[in-house]
């Protein structure tokens, strides 16, 4: 069995910031909330390791470019 879906309604504004992190960190909608969601909760832990460290090289890989443009 697969995980479980939900589905949400968002402000636009809000999408907009989603769809802009996505696109500059190759972040997928779902692993950005799923993080998001498990840090609010305080639960970032049940998140597994694979995919933190995944996210983590992501960010630095923003942190380089964004340096590099600076």
């Amino acid at each position: 069995m697969g995980k479980p879906q939900i589905a949400v309604r968002i402000p636009p504004s809000l999408m907009e910031k989603l769809n802009s992190y996505v696109e500059k960190t190759g972040s997928s909608k779902t692993e950005v909330i799923v993080g998001a969601l498990a840090h609010y909760l305080g639960c970032a832990e049940a998140i597994p390791f694979g995919e933190r460290m995944a996210e983590v090289e992501r960010r630095l890989a923003v942190l380089e470019a964004e340096k590099r443009g600076s």
